[in-house]
């Protein structure tokens, strides 16, 4: 359970990868129950008790086996569809039409929407250039999401099986890509190794997401901060030209001068080295308390426990930013450590920043 809620946060928590609600992940129990995410819930929400559906996954498979020839001319109805998935479905939220993908995968299975992945499968050569770069990928034309494209990626699928194609790597075309494995973390180093290698034929530069990721499965490790994402700030104040290079670098961020910028981000800023390790975090909770602001290697990240709570986060923080940017060469008035530890402790405040 734990590596499907991990996959989720690495995927629900960058932006290269799942937008909005979009995603999907999936873990098969036994030989017959999948958790998948539910339809509606953001990739970064997911919890041990929420944010998936319970379906029987043998069902689709014995479904398909039985009525889609891998041959034949489409024959699988949007209706169909929908009743299956309903007869499937045995607990939890509406679970995702794409649900039909991850029915046939690995065990685990993670389907995003990367940026990367979509600049080449957007593309009109698409195919042929997947099949460059990962010879033994499968590749899927495009199809509408739900039944139709449900159906070509099983017979496709089937056919590549047939073959002996690397079935855990799916390439579909004007959507997304779909990586699958053993266990979480072979999910996460493959879609890892895959985008490094989209990105380096492309000639992008996608370093400040793959740290963030470095960064998630560091502090997942210190169980204070394990529920946590990392959050990459995609925010104009919040960048190395604004703020990194005038004040972080300068040793002059401070954001602790009103009652907001300390209760949403705490007392300090976290500034990691580039060579930094578990340690030089640990040592900045025993100094200052649990790190919600980062900065690495000229990028400002987000400790937080959604998306939702680490964009709250950003916003306050932007205006720390122009605060103090503007201020630069003023002497500026700071809360006291006696008025910051009544912030932190104030009912009132914990209350109101849970419930926005």
């Amino acid at each position: 359970m734990q590596d499907f809620i991990n996959i989720s946060k690495y995927a629900g928590m960058r932006n290269d990868l799942a937008q909005a609600g979009g995603g999907n992940t999936s873990v098969k129990l036994d030989d017959r129950i999948m958790l998948v995410k539910s339809s509606g819930f953001q990739l970064a929400d997911m919890k041990e008790q929420t944010g998936y559906s319970k379906v029987d996954y043998k069902m689709i498979v014995e479904y398909f086996r039985e009525h889609v020839e891998p041959y034949a001319e489409d024959v699988f109805t949007e209706e169909q569809g929908n009743q299956l998935l309903k007869e499937a479905q045995i607990e939890g939220g509406h679970a995702s039409i794409e649900t039909f993908l991850h029915a046939i995968t690995g065990k685990y299975t993670l389907h995003s929407h990367p940026l990367l992945v979509n600049i080449l499968t957007a593309r009109e050569d698409a195919e042929t250039i997947v099949h460059e770069l990962f010879p033994k990928a499968v590749f899927v034309p495009y199809r509408k999401p739900g039944a139709a494209l449900a159906e070509a990626y099983d017979k496709i699928y089937r056919a590549e099986e047939a073959r002996g194609t690397d079935k855990t790597i799916v390439f579909l075309q004007n959507h997304g890509l779909l990586v699958s494995g053993d266990d979480g973390d072979e999910v996460i180093g493959k879609t890892e190794q895959i985008l490094a290698q989209v990105a380096e034929y492309l000639e992008l530069d996608d370093s400040a997401y793959r740290a963030a990721t470095q960064l998630y499965r560091v502090t997942r490790t210190i169980d204070v901060l394990a529920g946590n994402i990392v959050y990459l700030s995609e925010n104009r104040y919040l960048s190395r030209e604004y703020a990194g290079s005038s004040l972080v670098e300068q040793g002059m961020w401070e954001h602790a001068f009103c009652p907001d910028c300390v209760v949403y981000a705490g007392k300090k800023l976290l500034w990691l080295k580039k060579e930094y390790d578990r340690q030089d975090i640990l040592d900045f909770v025993d100094a200052h308390g649990l790190p919600t602001l980062l900065y690495y290697e000229g990028y400002f990240y987000i400790l937080a426990e959604s998306v939702k709570k680490a964009q709250e986060i950003e916003n306050v923080m932007s205006f720390a930013a122009r605060v103090q940017y503007v201020n630069q060469g003023r002497k500026m008035h700071y809360l006291n450590h006696a008025q910051e530890e009544e912030l932190l402790n104030w009912d009132a405040e914990k209350y109101r920043r849970k419930k926005v």
